[in-house]
């Protein structure tokens, strides 16, 4: 009974499909040619299909072979991943996962992953750092960071995405405030009023396209403050100097309350990126729980789901889980 492909299957198989050239993939493999092939027969004996058609301009895959290639190459980085964490733990060197977040997401997510590295890597040790969205996606990317929990949309296409969360943005005001008193704010009542945001270094992309999304609903806003925390924000509510705007789950002072916007419905995802070049099998594994806390919460009792659009460009990042 066949027992699937060995190992060395894969990466001859992988060679050939990169070079397009069975001649050119024993020379880089540095193996022989007839050797090369043979073991290609094996794969294909073995998988009941042809992986590959040769013609005068190559070697192509046939759709098999392109259906089989995603799987070979993800097969074969786990091993390498395997092999370098066993090294690693051998070794004695535990290095420290290097983590950040942005101050605006609920911290209710940063703790979970905080608790979740530690019970899946009790020997290993994280080192967590609070920082804006725009250049904490960016540090991640250069690889200064290794994963974090930031606001969409990102500016690098070449990070790994799970969502994690879907929030509301809505109007932070004053408990005692007479618009506290109906279930949304008017849409000319937010235009005087809403001066309190976060400060466009955070997250450029979000800040401009929220801009967008005013002016499309015809707000003028003449922002006076910007904050660096939600801590901020609630506090110059507090200090009535005007609206401020804040996510939904985000933990509220007992002198404010949160309303809608008339007709403007404004959503906001939180998500985890990494590289794709991270070699730490947990981070997979973090994204997911990380998704199903947020499920969880919105389960509970009395929560509501949102709804309408979200603020963000059409995602074109990799995503962990398809």
């Amino acid at each position: 009974m066949y027992e699937g492909p060995e190992f060395r299957h894969l990466r001859y198989f992988v060679a050939i499909a990169e070079e397009c050239n069975f001649g050119r993939a024993a020379e880089r493999l540095h193996v022989a040619q007839s050797s090369l092939s043979t073991q290609i027969r094996q794969l294909e004996d073995g998988l009941g299909a042809k992986l590959f058609v040769r013609g005068p301009a190559g070697t192509a895959l046939t759709q098999a072979g392109r259906d089989f290639l995603s799987y070979a190459k993800q097969m074969l980085a786990l091993r390498d991943r395997a092999v370098q964490n066993a090294c690693l733990i051998h070794s004695g060197v535990q290095i420290p996962l290097r983590f950040g977040y942005s101050p605006f997401i609920n911290h209710e997510f940063v703790r979970e992953a905080l608790r979740g590295y530690r019970e899946l890597v009790p020997e290993g040790s994280i080192e967590p750092s609070s920082e804006c969205s725009g250049p904490l996606s960016a540090m991640v990317s250069e690889g200064r960071f290794d994963a974090a929990l930031v606001s969409m949309p990102v500016a690098e296409p070449d990070l790994f995405i799970q969502h994690v969360c879907t929030e509301e943005l809505l109007i932070c005001l004053r408990a005692d405030d007479p618009l506290a008193e109906g279930k949304s704010i008017p849409r000319a009542a937010v235009q005087g009023r809403l001066k309190v945001l976060f400060d466009r270094m955070h997250h450029p992309l979000l800040y401009d396209e929220l801009m967008r999304k005013f002016a499309k609903a015809g707000i003028d806003l003449h922002i006076s403050d910007c904050v660096q925390a939600p801590s901020e924000m609630q506090f110059l509510v507090k200090e009535r100097i005007g609206f401020g705007l804040l996510r939904d789950r985000v933990p509220l002072d007992a002198e404010l309350t949160r309303r809608r916007i008339e007709g403007l419905p404004l959503r906001i995802k939180t998500a985890f990126v990494c590289h794709p070049a991270q070699q730490r099998p947990v981070l997979p594994l973090l994204a997911y729980r990380l998704s199903k806390l947020c499920t969880d919460m919105q389960e509970m009792p009395g929560a509501k789901r949102p709804s309408g659009r979200v603020i963000e460009r059409d995602l074109v990042q990799l995503r962990m889980f398809g």
